[in-house]
């Protein structure tokens, strides 16, 4: 905002409301499937809903083609639901782990981690 509204007598409200991070086109080219090894994948996050942003943050997503990217958000088929549940236990183990090595004990890490975000997978 420059100065001049900050000066006027009603000046203009400042948006305070963040803006949602995506998971942009930049580097699509350069990555590959997990599973099947196509280029340009597409990034899955393992937390989705309301822990989509902290996935984005936190870096817990996978690089999967469409195919598998799709089966992956559906999560009917077998395959998905057990791949889904092992990405997140994997996840939360390792930033359980990142807890307890910063000095938390192991209940401490886990309710940081259901504070974070909001159930345990283990």
């Amino acid at each position: 905002m420059n100065d001049y509204y900050k000066n006027c007598p009603f000046p203009k409200p400042v948006d305070k409301k963040k803006k949602k991070k995506a998971n942009g086109w930049k580097g699509k080219k350069d990555r590959f499937c997990k599973y099947c090894g196509k280029p340009y994948a597409e990034r899955h996050e393992v937390f989705g809903g309301s822990n989509r942003q902290l996935s984005i943050d936190k870096g817990w997503q996978v690089d999967v083609c469409t195919e598998h990217h799709g089966e992956l958000q559906a999560n009917i088929t077998s395959w998905a639901q057990e791949e889904n549940e092992r990405l997140r236990q994997l996840y939360q183990t390792k930033e359980e782990e990142e807890l307890m090595e910063a000095g938390a004990s192991k209940e401490q890490a886990r309710k940081m981690w259901i504070d974070m975000v909001g159930r345990s997978y283990l």
